[in-house]
């Protein structure tokens, strides 16, 4: 195994830090000579040095101190210290690997034992090398991972939270394994009254719960805000699911129909554990086991529907949990479906005190300090007037209904500019919205030349002039990731509104950066002009929106564009 290295020796006798010298020298390393130990610390540079030969006995600071104050000086580097000496006393040599000596070396000097020492040294600096550089990689995916979820984390909650669940009518528990919650609970108003509900448990935790989430709260908030029924988006979302995730993933869920008019519900339970209808004219609840397959399994042209209808009087009431309070296990082992929720089930536990007594269990038997799966349970308090006061309630049915206005925030910092590319993530949050998703490529164009801005002109301080020229353009784009990589500090800040008046809705976006901004106040909007690239990325943006606004000194950009219901790319 070969490697160059860069050794500092220490030696205070000339003719043996000569020889050694030589020796070292001959199998191609580097070496560097100290005549004492105070020679030597001075000497020391942790960033170039790879290897220190210590003679025990020198003047002025012996070979043990150099040891020590060349070791704090190293820091966390690993620096391999080997001693040299003339003697073979034991305890003097125990003392050299005692205080931190990776070997020692007797004189009169052996090529053939220096040779074997130094191949050993090598061999262990690889390896230090090799984890080292495996323990940065794993340390900047775990910072890429824990900002990927954080932001993953707030695109969920404005999907999934942007519906009923503080209806009065409803308790939930949600409890994460991770930033992001594999489990998922949706409610929404239907047009003529009465809920739609809907507990989901994807497999896996984190991030995957993303895939599948955010389709699915899409469809169901849209399709029943258009009045489909429940046996139309089940099939619907199983055939979202099933196109788009993983083979090995799913989602077990629990549909629910309150239908107000007729005071009664509908159930769909697709994997999860049995849903519990807590009835007035009777003690023991109704279970209501799966008889489906978890959504996103059996192709559109397999997939069935059963569905249990049930009749409530008001003041009933229906459970839903998800495997993490089923399968979790109490301090004796011992599962809570075969222990714990056995008074649940027998109705010795209250109906309206079912959640908080979940709570309690599972706090009791240690369960939230360390929860295996995410934790979702859902009450429903049933009545005829749920939804009918609500706001949605009377709205007209449409195809063309204006979106819900909503606005969300996108900040990345010098880490996250380096190793993330938040185009894709933010428009696909943006074309969610009903009708924009037909502008996607026009909306792609702004983003794309807000944030390149931002970053190139903005943040890393590149200047477009060089792009006057096929060879200028390429040292752009090199500068542009040489910055880039070397990146210590800075920000973009990414803000989406999205807001409707009658038949106009608007978009706004607004990019904001760290830098010093520019003289906006003079830029040419004319795309005949020959002036610098980045003026004509503004110009091409001023023909795409609606309206520019800049702020900050040129730090800030806000474009909005503007489209009507039932209007076409």
């Amino acid at each position: 195994m070969e490697q160059i290295l860069n050794i500092l020796i220490a030696d205070d006798n000339p003719s043996d830090r000569i020889l050694l010298k030589a020796i070292l020298s001959q199998f191609g390393h580097n070496v560097i000579s100290a005549v004492d130990g105070q020679d030597a610390v001075e000497k020391f540079d942790p960033d170039s040095i790879q290897l220190v030969c210590l003679d025990v006995k020198m003047p002025r600071k012996d070979g043990w101190e150099a040891a020590l104050e060349i070791q704090r000086a190293a820091g966390d580097l690993f620096v391999p210290i080997i001693f040299l000496s003339g003697v073979a006393d034991p305890i003097a040599l125990s003392n050299c690997l005692r205080i931190g000596g990776t070997d020692f070396i007797s004189k009169p000097y052996s090529p053939a034992l220096i040779t074997a020492k130094l191949n050993a040294i090598v061999r262990l600096l690889v390896m230090q090398k090799t984890l080292e550089e495996q323990r940065d990689a794993m340390s900047l995916y775990n910072e890429q991972l824990v900002h990927d979820q954080n932001v993953a984390k707030v695109v969920y909650e404005n999907i999934t939270h942007s519906n009923c669940l503080k209806d009065p009518a409803l308790s939930t528990v949600h409890y994460g394994t991770h930033t992001f919650n594999g489990d998922v609970i949706l409610a929404a108003y239907k047009p003529n009254g009465g809920m739609h509900l809907l507990l989901g448990d994807f497999t896996g935790h984190g991030l995957s719960a993303a895939i599948g989430a955010l389709p699915l709260a899409d469809i169901f908030f849209d399709w029943t805000k258009k009045g489909f029924l429940m046996r139309q988006i089940i099939p619907e979302i199983n055939a979202r699911l099933k196109s788009i995730l993983p083979a090995n993933m799913f989602c077990s869920a629990a549909f629910v129909d309150i239908k107000v008019n007729n005071k009664s519900i509908e159930i769909w339970n697709g994997g999860l554990p049995d849903l519990l209808f807590f009835s007035q004219q009777s003690k023991i609840p109704a279970r209501f086991e799966s008889k489906n397959l978890p959504l996103g399994i059996l192709p559109p042209d397999v997939f069935e529907c059963q569905i249990d209808p049930v009749t409530f009087v008001p003041g009933d009431r229906l459970v839903v949990f998800s495997d993490g309070v089923y399968e979790a296990q109490d301090k004796s082992g011992a599962m809570f479906c075969h222990s714990v929720l056995n008074p649940l089930y027998e109705g010795e536990i209250a109906d309206d005190r079912a959640l908080d007594w979940m709570v309690e269990q599972l706090t009791q038997e240690g369960v939230l300090e360390n929860p295996h799966d995410d934790i979702s349970c859902l009450s429903v308090r049933l009545d005829s007037n749920i939804g009918i006061e609500s706001p949605d309630h009377g709205v007209p049915t449409s195809h063309h209904e204006a979106p819900a206005d909503f606005s969300f925030e996108y900040l990345l910092n010098a880490d996250s500019l380096r190793n993330t590319d938040p185009l894709p993530y933010v428009l696909q949050i943006i074309t969610t919205v009903p009708g924009l998703s037909s502008f996607s490529s026009q909306i792609f164009m702004i983003l794309s030349e807000l944030y390149s801005n931002a970053l190139e002109h903005g943040v890393l301080g590149l200047s477009s002039y060089k792009k006057s020229s096929s060879d200028g353009f390429s040292q752009y784009y090199d500068e542009r990731e040489q910055k880039l990589a070397a990146l210590k500090e800075g920000y973009v800040k990414i803000s989406v509104k999205v807001t409707s008046s009658g038949n106009e809705r608007v978009l706004a976006l607004y990019v904001e950066d760290s830098g010093s901004g520019f003289d906006y106040q003079n830029i040419s909007f004319d795309m005949s002009s020959s002036e610098l690239l980045y003026n004509r990325g503004l110009a091409l943006l001023d023909q795409l929106c609606h309206k520019l606004e800049f702020s900050k000194g040129g730090r800030g950009v806000t474009a909005y564009y503007h489209w009507q219901v039932g209007q076409d790319s």
